[in-house]
């Protein structure tokens, strides 16, 4: 009887492998012969999946980009979250404090750079992302908004003003330049802070109509 073959998880165990790279030494280090050292398998298994090295990275930014999603799905479903403290929790689960979030925040910046220079290439695969990153924390805002009985027809203008905070600290600290420590890396980013300074937008935002 023939072998049933899990292309799913074979799939998810070579992602696995390059973003395992990209977590330690970088998106340069990433070749077909290293993943397939680190993911067990040969580089004709490999060879059956993918057509070369940009295959293997879109291939890791896919599975990254769900990775992220089962994350953040986790934290939504926690139980005995006020939804600011949800909302913090969603922000900073996207910052590179982690190997998992190290490679996502270092691989999403290389195809920040790929997407815009071949849209035709990459442009859809960012675009869904960004739409999705978005519209989770839109609705995270709106949440924490309304449960402080504040207006919520701002919510997407602070979400996106929390997306640009959370995704430009993330490509500074990939690129070693961190903006909130000094170079303490015991120092925790003040996430709490930021969420409250972009809540307080819409009270303001309130007080002045």
């Amino acid at each position: 009887m023939p072998k049933i073959v899990d292309h799913r998880q074979r799939r998810a165990e070579i992602a696995d492998a390059v973003l395992a790279i990209v977590a330690e030494d970088g998106v340069g280090a990433v070749t077909l012969r290293d993943v397939a050292d680190r993911s067990g398998w040969s580089t004709g298994v490999l060879n059956h999946y993918v057509g070369g090295r940009d295959d293997l990275l879109r291939l890791a930014f896919r599975h990254t980009f769900w990775l992220s999603g089962q994350r953040l799905a986790a934290i939504a479903e926690e139980t005995g979250l006020e939804p600011a403290e949800r909302l913090v929790r969603i922000l900073t689960a996207h910052l590179p404090l982690d190997g998992p979030s190290v490679a996502f925040a270092r691989i999403t910046l290389f195809f920040y750079a790929e997407a815009a220079s071949s849209p035709d290439k990459l442009g859809e695969d960012m675009l869904n992302y960004l739409t999705s990153w978005r519209s989770t924390v839109e609705d995270h805002v709106r949440a924490a908004l309304d449960s402080r009985g504040l207006p919520t027809s701002r919510a997407r203008e602070i979400g996106d003003h929390l997306v640009a905070v959370i995704d430009g600290y993330a490509s500074y600290e990939v690129l070693g330049s961190n903006l909130w420590n000094g170079g303490d890396r015991t120092v925790a980013p003040p996430v709490r802070d930021w969420v409250e300074s972009a809540l307080a937008m819409s009270a303001a935002g309130s007080a002045r109509r």
